[in-house]
């Protein structure tokens, strides 16, 4: 069995500066964060969880199938915010704007996927990356400052070009992404 989820690898030089900037913040002390590694940002389209290795080729086909008319297209990375509110964060987020291009391939796969009996977190596509985990918040209005001031910030462009499939590794030391298989798109 392999842990793995479907996603999109996103690279941001703005959006790491900002972070490496939020990261030395006193306001943000007393806040307990588990910062994501840049080069783990993703957005996660379809959460597997622990599926058989047999199943892998049949994804990939699927992927494939999935996204074959789907073209790269450049979107911008916007806002903050938390999930699951602002009153009790565990997740510190950024935003993707639009994600519509790649909708038609995303939905061709959740109805292949579920017409071919795998199991998936059937939660509602939110596009973002996660920035942080969120340990414990003894100040929780410094989060939500943060996101005030930030809620409409610009974090640049970038260029949404392939879907992976991924294998998540839990280590002590935090997730290691393995890519399996990856979907160049048009």
């Amino acid at each position: 069995m392999k842990r793995l989820f479907i996603g999109i690898p996103v690279v941001s030089e703005k959006a790491v500066g900002q972070v490496q900037a939020w990261r030395t913040e006193p306001e943000l002390e007393g806040t307990v964060l588990k910062w994501t590694k840049p080069e783990n940002w993703h957005l996660t389209l379809i959460f597997l969880g622990n599926t058989p290795e047999s199943l892998i080729d049949q994804l990939q086909n699927l992927i494939v199938e999935s996204f074959a008319e789907v073209s790269a297209f450049q979107t911008r990375i916007s806002g903050i915010g938390v999930f699951p509110n602002t009153h009790n964060p565990k997740v510190l987020w950024l935003g993707v704007e639009n994600i519509q291009p790649l909708m038609p391939g995303y939905n061709r796969l959740t109805e292949l996927l579920r017409q071919n009996d795998f199991s998936s977190d059937n939660k509602p596509l939110k596009p973002h990356l996660t920035l942080a985990r969120i340990r414990n918040s003894y100040h929780n209005n410094s989060i939500e400052s943060m996101i005030e001031k930030y809620q409409n910030a610009d974090f640049g462009s970038v260029i949404i070009q392939r879907v992976v499939l991924f294998e998540s590794i839990l280590t002590p030391e935090g997730p290691v992404y393995k890519p399996l298989f990856v979907k160049k798109l048009k």
